[in-house]
């Protein structure tokens, strides 16, 4: 049988994160994609059997000053996007996440004023993602996660498999461009077009989430 939609999220697992963060929104999408998207060296979204991911929004203590993008070494020229990472089989949420954001900046996540904070979760997308030459049908979400840098931090990657090839600080408003160009990438990369498709529709969901709650970015 097909995955439907709601297979990447687990309503166990959610219902905690509500019980944590209060009610959530689950937003569903729809792609068409194909070939190298899914199957490609560089676009293998289940290579390592993750069962989602998590996507960190992260700020230095005023989100109106500025978000943290990444991209990778081997992305198209200029794909910068909000940093994610794979939840592995039998992993939580809330570990992934502080798994990922230490090996992605070097810090680590917790309470104190020296580390990663985590401040809110914004919520999940899930995606049906129908692959025309697989004629298969991928499940898969991305929960995502508002955290603050500690003052004094340094972005200092510990992994070197997660390739990390720069940084770029984005305001809030300017999260619109950053999606457009991933929507596009394809016009220059056609390879990665379903690729950047599928990222936009995080980036969508973030800013549609602070633009209804703008407390979060006025008072972070």
């Amino acid at each position: 049988m097909l995955p439907t939609y709601r297979d990447a999220v687990d309503p166990a697992e959610f219902n905690d994160l509500q019980a944590q963060w209060g009610d959530l929104p689950l937003v569903h999408q729809h792609l068409q994609v194909d070939d190298p998207f899914l199957t490609g060296e560089e676009q293998e979204l289940f290579h390592d059997s993750r069962r989602a991911e998590i996507c960190y929004i992260m700020h230095r203590g005023n989100m109106a000053d500025g978000l943290l993008l990444h991209i990778k070494t081997f992305y198209p020229s200029g794909a910068f996007r909000l940093p994610t990472g794979g939840i592995q089989p039998g992993e939580a949420v809330m570990a992934t996440l502080s798994r990922e954001i230490e090996e992605e900046t070097g810090m680590a996540v917790g309470v104190r004023n020296d580390q990663v904070q985590v401040q809110r979760c914004l919520g999940v997308v899930s995606y049906a993602m129908e692959h025309r030459t697989l004629s298969q049908t991928f499940a898969f979400a991305t929960y995502h996660f508002v955290v603050q840098m500690p003052p004094a931090g340094v972005l200092d990657p510990r992994d070197p498999d997660e390739y990390i090839g720069g940084w770029q600080w984005c305001t809030p408003n300017e999260l619109g461009a950053v999606a457009d160009y991933l929507e596009q990438v394809g016009r220059s990369k056609p390879s990665w077009s379903d690729w950047g498709r599928f990222r936009a529709l995080s980036h969508r969901f973030v800013i549609s989430r602070l633009a209804n709650s703008p407390h979060y970015i006025q008072n972070p």
